[in-house]
């Protein structure tokens, strides 16, 4: 009896669904599904997830370099390109070295597990990974050194070209202390004095009597690099005997609970209470590190994250792709999850009174301040790369913003004596500005030299000079001319 009805069921498999009709059993009433109503298919085998954390991955990209952006933005981005490639969800695995780590995910249609890696052991490490073709992406929170470049030079060209330095978000470094230290606001050089050994107790900068601990950055740091470069050589000092980190987190958790404590670390590490106020100079306007003043450079401890890599000439397509992630929409909101500045203009009304220039006070009755600033290199007369980048986010920005005119207000660092030379040197600085801008459709622009007035830094050195030569960009929205 079985064996007749397994024939039977075999019959009725391969027989056309056409030639099957309702029937009604021997009963008479209880009806019989026809065949052709039950579709049969073949089933689809599809690939199951497997246990992420136990599969050993295809590396398909690997980074090294800053902690900085290797501890939470690099491996957002890396989960987030991953997922653009159809991965069904990631992970990130811890490696056995501390600070390095693999993005983990699953491409279904490839039936692969596949991996970014990330080693963040400082800005220094990318470069020499670099070098040593170990990485395909260099991680640094400082700009490439000349001997860096030139070690690069022959394999990937000349790395401080746009297509090569990628600048992806924007930090300030925070320098912190114990919530309830007395003493809120610091000029750079009372920062130097402090970190190397001239001021030793916080009585002598108005706080309680208590010996200073300082806290830092280890010298693979690209925040030590950052920090170093901002403070301390500015006066041709160095670092005294502090307590060393690898780790931002680290850092900042040591300083939150040590009332004596001092360090300095990337905001995104850092708790608001106790952030510092910082001005450039003796005289300069007291700032914390904020969006705009981060975004517009002006807070004198900003800086710039980048990725290093060419794009042209890696022979891997992931390079490529990943960085132009990092730069995109979609990029730059997760800068912003994890707490850096992404490159997103915003507008503000800056604080201005009867003591700045009488033009200056013009504009701001009229317009806002936006929070992207342009800069010339240093080392040639062009823009910067970070300009370059920016000039396309500002041509989409004014074309949905209201506005009825762009003021380009430039200034210089007061290269000479010469008050009228300096105008003129802010204004045609200003002026390939407004050639780039007009190239691309921006109409109505009008150029305000102001030259050596209103510095944001201290003239007396070359990054303070940087920071100085510099070009605001107003939106005015008034018809009245300015």
């Amino acid at each position: 009896m079985l064996l007749l009805l397994l024939l039977i069921a075999v019959v009725l498999y391969f027989v056309p669904s056409e030639s099957i009709s309702t029937e009604v059993d021997s009963h008479g009433d209880v009806p019989v599904t026809p065949v052709a109503a039950i579709h049969v298919s073949k089933p689809q085998i599809e690939a199951l997830p497997p246990n992420l954390s136990e599969v050993e991955p295809q590396i398909i990209l690997t980074l090294a370099g800053s902690n900085t952006i290797g501890a939470k933005l690099a491996p957002a981005l890396a989960s987030h390109y991953l997922k653009r490639l159809g991965a069904v969800g990631t992970m990130v695995k811890n490696l056995e070295k501390e600070n390095e780590v693999q993005v983990v995910g699953f491409l279904p249609d490839k039936n692969r597990v596949v991996a970014i890696e990330i080693k963040a052991h400082g800005s220094s490490t990318g470069f020499k990974s670099l070098i040593a073709k170990g990485s395909d992406i260099a991680m640094s929170s400082r700009g490439i050194k000349e001997q860096e470049n030139l070690e690069l030079l022959l394999d990937m060209g000349d790395m401080t070209k746009a297509n090569s330095e990628h600048i992806i978000a924007l930090d300030g470094l925070a320098v912190i202390v114990h919530s309830t230290n007395a003493v809120k606001t610091l000029t750079v050089e009372q920062i130097a004095q402090i970190f190397s050994g001239q001021i030793t107790n916080w009585s002598e900068l108005g706080g309680p009597d208590q010996v200073i601990k300082l806290h830092s950055r280890d010298d693979q740091s690209g925040t030590f690099d950052t920090f170093s470069s901002l403070v301390l050589k500015k006066f041709g000092l160095k670092l005294a005997q502090s307590s060393r980190y690898e780790s931002n987190k680290k850092l900042a958790e040591a300083v939150r609970i040590d009332e004596a404590a001092i360090g300095f670390t990337g905001l995104a590490y850092a708790n608001p209470d106790m952030i510092m106020k910082i001005a450039a100079a003796e005289g300069l306007p007291a700032i914390l590190p904020k969006q705009f003043s981060i975004s517009s450079e002006d807070y004198a401890l900003s800086r710039r994250l980048f990725l290093y890599a060419n794009k042209a000439r890696s022979d891997n397509p992931h390079v490529a792709q990943f960085i132009e992630l990092a730069v995109s929409v979609d990029g730059q909101k997760l800068v912003e999850l994890v707490d850096f500045i992404p490159q997103k203009i915003t507008s503000a009304l800056p604080v201005v009174d009867s003591n700045f220039p009488l033009k200056y006070q013009e504009i701001a009755a009229t317009g806002n301040r936006l929070s992207m600033t342009f800069r010339m290199r240093s080392d040639r007369a062009e823009i910067d790369n970070k300009s370059v980048q920016d000039i396309e986010h500002l041509v989409n920005y004014l074309s949905v913003v209201s506005h009825d005119k762009v003021a380009l207000v430039g200034f210089s660092a007061g290269e000479s004596n010469d008050e009228e030379a300096d105008k003129n040197r802010a204004y045609v600085r200003s002026r390939l500005l407004a050639y780039e801008l007009k190239q691309r459709g921006v109409s109505n622009i009008e150029i305000i030299a102001l030259g050596n007035q209103l510095p944001i830094d201290n003239n007396g050195n070359e990054i303070g000079r940087y920071k100085n030569n510099r070009t605001e960009v107003w939106i005015i929205k008034s018809d009245e001319p300015i």
